[in-house]
């Protein structure tokens, strides 16, 4: 069974499987626009954050 993470357990589980993540990722040219439409499908279509992330999440891209 899973158990859920919070707070600061959370942030370290993040933190140590974020690199790994974002070279998983850079290895796959079309991940980030399949994570766009399924913002957009998620969010009933308007996928505005989607279509627009760093507009809408500006610090995650400094």
């Amino acid at each position: 069974m899973t158990s859920l993470l919070h707070g600061r357990d959370l942030v370290r589980a993040f933190d140590h499987a974020a690199p790994a993540y974002d070279l998983l990722t850079a290895l796959d040219p079309g991940h980030l626009g399949a994570l766009r439409r399924s913002a957009r499908l998620a969010d009933g279509g308007a996928g505005a954050a989607a279509a627009h992330p760093r507009s809408a999440h500006p610090e995650a891209h400094a």
